[in-house]
């Protein structure tokens, strides 16, 4: 069943927020399945009086949404403003219909409103609760809660998980069943087993259990939505993670921004990819070895990102997740504070989320742990970079997790880097001298010349200095500037930007 909704609100003042109003529930699956928004903006032209014609639909809605501001509007030939005749006409009409009213601005805002509007107000809130909102997106989120308490009190939603429901507008066929072999063969790699030969749709349906089978057809639950799905956000519309770097340690001006859209594990991997090219990555020669030294453990903070995919609140509108790089930290912010029960200082070893579906798809590949592991690990993989553990809070209804970042002193972290990072250049066939001069030109960030080089081994002639330098520019090493006598060696990564 779908129910009308009638928005009234001053048209001059609050025109963003009706639009706002109509955006929300065209944008949620469940909304729109529930809902048929009527705004007076959208009436057709013709030839009837408009005040009758918007008046109709108020008697034919099940739901008036008023929204109160600063103004009361202009006043017809009855004396009221045209929220105020809605408001009137529906509390005659339907008097078992349902009545939201949401009020912009703080209680200490009221005596700056129009006298008929403080009036308006004060006959309102003598019958019927109503909700205060800031801004626009604090509208949204009041509006979404207000509806689908709605929905629950008429039995039209389920009170299961969102993770597990269906969301009915799509079946199977949004599904992309490569994304599925993807996922099938990173599982078998991690754990060390065969892809398995059954049917994509028996896997989904019988071993992951995110499609299921009703009324004859296959339908992905949200979950399958989210990690298998073609256009996801088509679908759940705030399954979104918006990534910015940021200039200096302040919100005020970013220098690069990514909105991630997807399949889940697509998403970790652009995550990634950004993460990769507005961090730094440091070198330094350490004894016989090149060192990369990465400012940041991204698993730590790939780990931070799963955490706030799987334990997010999905009914949360207009709140994606959020990934800030400062010069100094990261921040991941996760839509939805921690369920009841959870102590912010009590988080290790606890294993609670609202979103067991999507857990257990992250369980599948290993990138989640079922034992409540995954606060432990952040810190293990901070301390073991060198870095100060991740601090955990909650801001409003966000979770939030920072990782600071080394600053000046990134090359104070090589002694903690692992081996995989590490270039053995004796195995590259480079002698005592070439590592000495390479060490001078990556760590002393020092230009080399052919003279340099000469006066720093004293025992050697020109013809070895020049071979030893073509060697380390034919590593891929070193790189030569300049021709002729100008002409000096740098570390790959010290090259002067032309």
């Amino acid at each position: 069943m779908k129910y009308k909704l009638f928005v009234s609100a001053n048209q001059k003042e609050l025109r963003e927020e009706r639009f706002a109003i109509k955006d929300l529930i065209n944008g949620n699956s469940t909304l729109r399945q529930c809902f048929d928004v009527f705004l007076f903006e959208d009436l057709p032209a013709k030839g009837k009086s408009p005040a009758a014609t918007y008046l109709k639909h108020v008697c034919d809605s099940d739901i008036y949404l008023g929204i109160l501001g600063k103004d009361y509007g202009d006043k017809g030939k009855d004396g009221f403003s045209a929220t105020e005749r809605e408001f009137r006409k529906f509390q005659k009409e339907c008097p078992r219909g349902e009545i939201l009213v949401f009020v912009k601005g703080a209680s200490g805002d009221d005596a700056k409103r129009d006298k008929d509007e403080q009036t308006f107000f004060k006959s309102i809130k003598a019958v019927f609760i109503y909700k205060r909102f800031r801004n626009v997106d604090d509208l949204k989120v009041q509006v979404l809660n207000s509806l689908i308490s709605f929905l629950d009190d008429k039995g039209e939603v389920s009170k299961g998980p969102f993770d597990e429901a269906i969301p009915r507008e799509v079946g199977y066929e949004a599904i992309d069943e490569q994304c599925v072999k993807d996922f099938l063969q990173n599982r078998a790699t991690k754990l060390n087993v065969k892809v398995p030969k059954t049917s994509i749709k028996d896997i989904l349906t019988n071993v992951l259990k995110v499609v299921k089978k009703e009324d004859g057809g296959l339908w992905p639950t949200n979950t399958g939505i989210l990690f298998f799905g073609k256009n996801p956000s088509d679908i759940i519309t705030n399954h979104e993670i918006r990534i910015a770097r940021f200039k200096g340690t302040t919100r005020s001006e970013f220098i690069d921004s990514q909105e991630i859209k997807g399949p889940i594990y697509k998403m970790l991997a652009q995550v990634q990819a950004f993460f990769v090219r507005n961090t730094r990555l440091a070198n330094k020669i350490v004894e016989f070895k090149r060192v990369d030294i990465p400012e940041y453990p991204f698993e730590a903070i790939r780990e931070a990102v799963i955490n706030a995919i799987a334990h997010r609140n999905y009914n949360r509108q207009g709140a994606p997740i959020m990934v800030a790089v400062f010069d100094d930290r990261v921040e991941v912010r996760n839509p939805g504070g921690l369920l009841p029960g959870l102590n912010i200082k009590k988080l290790e070893g606890t294993h609670a989320t609202r979103n067991k579906a999507i857990c257990g798809i992250f369980h599948e590949t290993l990138d989640m742990e079922r034992f409540g592991t995954g606060i432990e690990k952040m810190k293990k993989l901070m301390k073991e970079h060198g870095l100060s553990a991740p601090e955990f809070s909650e801001e409003g209804d966000f979770f939030v997790v920072k990782f600071y970042g080394p600053g000046d002193k990134i090359l104070d972290l090589a002694p903690s880097i692992p081996e995989h990072r590490q270039t053995d250049l004796k195995k590259l066939g480079l002698n005592e001298r070439q590592i000495e001069a390479l060490r001078l030109m990556v760590n002393e960030k020092k230009q080399m010349t052919i003279a340099a080089y000469l006066e720093l081994f004293k025992d050697i002639v020109k013809k070895t200095a020049l071979r030893d330098l073509k060697q380390l520019t034919e590593s891929g090493l070193v790189r030569k500037v300049g021709y002729k006598k100008g002409a000096y060696f740098c570390a790959t990564e010290n090259v002067p930007k032309k």
